[in-house]
């Protein structure tokens, strides 16, 4: 394979590494603008304050 062949290979390694960060920060990007990430968080979010305050303190007393 040679040198010539190695360094093409990591290259290609090194550039489909940042083509595959750069397709997750815009898949971020958009789930942010449209909202969706909030909506996510907010579910995720054991705290959420749409539980209801007994929840909450629930929650928090548990903790």
């Amino acid at each position: 394979m040679g040198e010539s062949g190695q360094s093409t290979t990591e290259f290609l390694l090194v550039a489909m590494a940042l083509v595959a960060m750069a397709a997750g920060l815009a898949a971020m990007w958009r789930a942010a603008e449209s909202g969706r990430l909030l909506q996510l968080a907010m579910a995720a979010a054991s705290h959420s304050s749409e539980s209801g305050v007994v929840a909450l303190l629930k929650d928090v007393v548990g903790y």
